[in-house]
């Protein structure tokens, strides 16, 4: 064992280096440890055991009001924090408490005449009439680019995080495939592209550079634009109603029209077919062929 032991804050400060710099997830890893900490307070790693972790899973669920979905994710944040002081020797392995027996969770996807409205809305925001004359033609840019990044998300199935990480030379238009090298699993996976994507690409990748960002909206942007047309249209009061409905949208529309869970798995990049089981609900059934009876 070593001498100095890091405290959490510190050993999260080294696994935010060499894990989550730069990615999408830095974000969510961020805020996750710093709840843990405040949960616990920032003890040396090595007096990190089964209690306290137990201690920080209550105060996250009744304290902080956590789901119990939320709690697990936390703990397995700091999961990965403790398999790299592990690692690098300054504890010896913890037993973790087990995870929350979590609901399971709904599945909301877009239907085709909510991608209509919600598409036709932030194309006609490009068109307003509002914007002021300096500002006009960027703006008007602005929401082009979120029509067609939330319009390849629909048809993607990826992450908001992979989609404007994308660099040019992942796109590849011979074998009509998007190459999602780093992933939040680290499961890499080529996804083909739909018709619309293709043509999408075509124009955001047209004098780019290989190493060049396919697009270049931010991803704070094209949440404030999200936000915008989700109060607009209606949905304000509806927490499904995130980014993240584009990718569900994606699955749930594989699985309904017949695409075996293996084959939805392996386009999602999921790391267990237990997580692409969510959508098991939606496949055509074997009632449907004997429905004539009835008739």
């Amino acid at each position: 064992m070593k001498k100095t032991i890091p405290t959490l804050s510190e050993a999260t400060k080294i696994v935010y280096r060499t894990h989550y710099s730069d990615t999408g997830s830095a974000k969510n890893f961020l805020t996750a440890m710093k709840h843990n900490i405040q949960a616990i307070g920032d003890l040396p790693v090595n007096q990190i055991t089964t209690p306290v972790i137990n201690k920080m899973m209550d105060y996250l669920l009744i304290k902080l009001k956590n789901s119990k979905a939320v709690v697990n994710t936390k703990r397995g944040y700091l999961k990965i924090v403790l398999e790299r002081m592990i690692e690098d020797g300054y504890v010896k392995e913890i037993k973790l408490p087990k995870r929350h027996k979590a609901k399971k969770q709904k599945v909301e996807y877009l239907t085709q005449d909510m991608e209509e409205e919600l598409l036709g809305y932030i194309r006609g925001r490009s068109f307003s009439s509002n914007f002021d004359w300096v500002k006009g033609i960027e703006e008007k840019e602005i929401y082009i680019e979120a029509f067609y990044i939330i319009s390849c998300l629909i048809d993607l199935g990826c992450r908001v995080s992979e989609l404007l990480g994308l660099e040019k030379r992942y796109v590849d238009f011979d074998n009509n495939q998007i190459n999602f090298n780093e992933r939040k699993n680290d499961n890499a996976v080529a996804v083909p592209m739909t018709n619309r994507v293709k043509e999408y690409m075509n124009l955001f990748c047209y004098n780019k550079k290989d190493f060049d960002k396919v697009f270049n909206l931010s991803y704070d942007k094209l949440n404030s634009i999200w936000q915008e047309a989700r109060e607009h249209l209606g949905y304000k009061d509806k927490k499904f109603y995130t980014l993240h409905l584009c990718r569900h949208t994606t699955a749930s529309r594989l699985v309904q029209r017949g695409v075996p869970l293996l084959l939805v798995k392996d386009w999602l990049g999921h790391m267990d077919i237990k997580t692409t089981m969510l959508y098991a609900h939606l496949q055509p059934k074997a009632l449907h062929s004997v429905v004539e009876v009835l008739n």
